[in-house]
């Protein structure tokens, strides 16, 4: 009786492949996968992830200072975020309009440069018109040098006879601070400010600390991610002064100090979401290295802003 019930399996098996499902099933495979990656490159490697993060670190600061969400205001941090984290791109294409993108190269952002352009220039089109139409209450000033930060993060400037200086993430260990001081404020003070709350405040002041602590904790990773490569082009990171061991150190640091602070500035269940999110950011740095792949760091360092975010919102909410 078994052996004719293995006779009848065969039987279906090859019947199957003779009318082509197992065919179909090698055809429809390698599309969907080909359509997830093609769908987690565009979440990931053109900022709209990193973007989210953005997003809920802002609305997870209106929650800690038990002040309504803004929506707009998020949205808006979403929508500048995108623009930043494209500036390359954009700036590439209006430099040079005529290139074409090369399909050949390894990397999905040169793949996909003039794509990228567009959905820059799109989010910053959508946030000047949000920013105007809820008029939103961002002291002008400051938003003014954070954009000259921003973009001389990424775009050199010409000066005397021609001399082009090179872009402030080219500045040694500077990198780090301007991503930290930008995100700080951004996620932690435009809050506030459109909250009409007073961003001198004692408590204001506290939170912008915590924030960026925070994020520069994360930052030095992305140093480690590109150590290799900034030895070739000579550019001094924290790895390159201090080593990764040493920098993976200062991060873990830098989350401890931040965790001790924040902890002791809030109370109730939100000291443990607290904890929880820092121990997994904490964990993100202890397996980073300069060999981990791309995906590493854009999934799970850039993740751990939107954890954090996450257990505070279900705390809060």
């Amino acid at each position: 009786m078994t052996v004719d019930l293995l006779r009848t399996c065969r039987y279906k098996m090859n019947r199957n492949r003779s009318i082509g499902i197992g065919k179909q099933k090698q055809q429809v495979m390698p599309y969907l996968s080909a359509q997830v990656e093609q769908a987690l490159g565009w979440l990931l490697y053109s900022s709209v992830f990193i973007s989210c993060c953005g997003f809920s670190l802002t609305v997870e600061t209106y929650l800690l200072a038990k002040v309504p969400v803004s929506l707009p205001m998020a949205v808006f941090v979403f929508l500048a975020t995108l623009f930043t984290y494209n500036l390359s791109s954009v700036q590439s294409m209006v430099r040079h309009p005529l290139q074409q993108a090369d399909m050949q190269s390894p990397s999905w952002a040169q793949r996909h440069k003039k794509g990228m352009a567009i959905l820059g220039l799109a989010a910053i089109g959508a946030a000047a018109c949000l920013y105007f139409s809820y008029h939103l209450k961002i002291n002008v000033w400051i938003m003014l040098h954070l954009a000259i930060i921003s973009i001389g993060y990424t775009v050199p400037m010409v000066v005397y006879k021609s001399r082009k200086i090179r872009p402030l993430r080219s500045v040694p260990l500077l990198k780090v601070f301007l991503i930290a001081y930008v995100w700080a404020v951004v996620t932690a003070l435009f809050p506030l400010m459109d909250a009409g709350l007073q961003v001198w405040d004692t408590q204001a002041l506290l939170l912008f600390a915590r924030r960026f602590l925070f994020i520069l904790a994360l930052a030095l990773l992305f140093d480690i991610r590109d150590y290799t490569y900034d030895r070739t082009t000579s550019t001094l990171t924290f790895p390159g002064l201090l080593g990764v061991r040493k920098t993976k150190l200062l991060s873990l640091s830098l989350l401890l100090v931040y965790g001790v602070i924040s902890v002791n500035a809030e109370s109730g269940l939100v000291q443990p979401a607290l904890i929880a999110s820092t121990a997994g950011a904490a964990m993100v740095v202890l397996f980073s290295s300069e060999h981990k792949p791309r995906l590493y760091y854009a999934l799970l360092a850039d993740g751990a802003m939107l954890l954090h975010a996450g257990l505070i919102y279900l705390t809060l909410r």
